[in-house]
Parts: C-alpha cells; sequence; structure tokens
C-alpha cells in the first residue's frame, strides 16, 4: 500500500503477516471489558497484531524500517505466537510493489525483540544466518545493541540471538549514539521505557514528517495516554514519553506509522482537553 509522499519520498506500507499475544500483556492495567471493544481477543486471550514494515524510496536510496518476524521459526513457535504469514513474508510483499530484497540500501531496527528484528537475517543453504538484505547496511542504537547481547531476565525471552548476532561483521552493522541523523531526511528519536534504546525513525521531507512508532505506541487504542503494554521494563516512564511524543505530534502535525494494529496504517493527531483526537487515517486495505 502507498501512502502519501513525505517531500521526495515515496512511502509504502508491507503488510508482512500478523500473529497474536495476550491482550491484558498488550494493555497492561486496562481492564478487558474496555479494551475487548476495540481489540477483540480470541479464546486464548490473544489479540491480532500486525507486522507492518516500512519502505521510503527517494530514488537513491532505499530504506527498509522494521523486518518483520521473520521465517526461520519452529512449528511450536509459530503456534504459540498465531504467526499467519507467507513463506518469504518480506521478499513476496516487496515484489508486489517491484522491490527485491536486494534493492534494499539501508536496513533500520528500531530495536531488536524478535517480532521486530525476525525478518533481518535468513538461514543460508549451509545452514549458517546471513543478512537477508545482501547490499544493505543495517542500523541499530548502542544502547538495544548492548541490550540484546545481554537483556535483563524480565524481557530475555524477546531477544534471540539468532535474529541478529551474525550481523555483527564490518560494512554491515552500524551501531548508532541516540538521536542520529541516518542519512538526510531520517533520523532517530530514542525512548527508554518499553526496552532500552528502543529508536523511533522519523522521516521528514518538505514541511511533512512521518514517524514510525514501533512499541511506544503500537497500536491507535496506546494513543491513550493510560494504555501502555505490560511488557514494558518502566511502565512510569513510558507514560513520561507517550506524552512528550504526542504533543509534539499533535503540534507538528507528524503522520504517525503504527506497526502493530491490525486495522490502522497511520494517524494525524491533535490535543484536546483530555484525549488525542484521530485527524486523519489510513486503514489497511483488506484483501
Amino acid at each position: 500500500m502507498q501512502l502519501e509522499n513525505i517531500g521526495h519520498w515515496k512511502v509504502f506500507s508491507l503488510e508482512t503477516g500478523l500473529f497474536s499475544l495476550d491482550g491484558g500483556a498488550m494493555m497492561g492495567s486496562v481492564p478487558k471489558v474496555l479494551w475487548e471493544k476495540v481489540n477483540p481477543s480470541d479464546d486464548k486471550n490473544r489479540i491480532d497484531l500486525a507486522l507492518r514494515c516500512l519502505l521510503v524510496d527517494n530514488g537513491k536510496d532505499v530504506v527498509l524500517i522494521e523486518t518483520g518476524i521473520g521465517n526461520k521459526n519452529s512449528q511450536k513457535f509459530i503456534q504459540m505466537f498465531n504467526i499467519r504469514q507467507s513463506k518469504n513474508p518480506l521478499s513476496d510483499t516487496l515484489s508486489n510493489i517491484g522491490y527485491s530484497n536486494k534493492n534494499i540500501t539501508h536496513v533500520i531496527l528500531t530495536h531488536l525483540h524478535f517480532d521486530h528484528a525476525g525478518g533481518a537475517v535468513n538461514m543460508g543453504d549451509d545452514g549458517n544466518y546471513i543478512p537477508a538484505f545482501p547490499n544493505a547496511k543495517y542500523y541499530i542504537s548502542d544502547r538495544n545493541w548492548a541490550t540484546g547481547l545481554n537483556p535483563s531476565p524480565r524481557d530475555s525471552a524477546s531477544y534471540l540471538k539468532e535474529n541478529y548476532l551474525s550481523l555483527e561483521k564490518p560494512n554491515i552493522l552500524n551501531i548508532l549514539p541516540i538521536n542520529t541523523e541516518i542519512i538526510e531526511g531520517i533520523d532517530t528519536y530514542v525512548v527508554n521505557g518499553h526496552t532500552y534504546g528502543q529508536q523511533l525513525i522519523r522521516i521528514k521531507g518538505g514541511e511533512d514528517t512521518l514517524v514510525f512508532c514501533s512499541d511506544l505506541i503500537p497500536l491507535e487504542s496506546h494513543l491513550r495516554l493510560p494504555w501502555i503494554m505490560g511488557y514494558d521494563l518502566n511502565a512510569a516512564l513510558t507514560l513520561d514519553e507517550k506524552e512528550v511524543f504526542l504533543n509534539l505530534a499533535a503540534d507538528n502535525n507528524w503522520l504517525l506509522f503504527f506497526y502493530h494494529d491490525p486495522k490502522t496504517v497511520a494517524v494525524r493527531i491533535k490535543k484536546t482537553n483530555k484525549y488525542y483526537e484521530v485527524t486523519d487515517k489510513y486503514e489497511r486495505k483488506q484483501n
């Protein structure tokens, strides 16, 4: 799905698949009687989540943000997380809009959790892990790379090292300080409540800005300030980071892109006395 251009950037939403996580964990302290109205659950209390990557192209740089959950997962893992995708989810989605893995020049990972970085590497014919995008440089924040190498017991299950250790090679992996311009028109906005060193990605062009919200605001539902994931390492910090970020987004009319919302692709918002109100919305096209 092609979205509006951001300056000289062509912008494409890549629907690579769906998976499911526990609805209570996704909504934290919010009662189910409230969240099930907007995010209905299955008989195991799981809600649907998208794996929506972003591609931007300025005619020279072809930049992929996030890589989905990948296709290296065991059948047990697939069943546990109710993963629904094609055999080669990113390759298939890219080919639908006229690109291939070889066209990608930059791969930016917001953080290294398995549902975001799982497609960064593939398993080669010899059984070794190789970069999925052979002509690309990869980018991750220094703090999240350090976290991925030595995660805390609380979120160690989300960091699967086979998804990223093989990227640590010259001319492939770029480890960034916080709030860095990667190339002209693309920079990072680092937050730490969900996990250390998560970098949101801002794409700027002319007077317009798109922000890849990753897991600071995974679903449209999380535009409500108190709706914070139970998965977050520091919910109080997330609350502070969300308020600062959403005020900036409202004041500057940023287009907010959701990685996990199964229906809503992106929104613009304005601040009211009590809430952040959606003023413009892109919804996922149903097959």
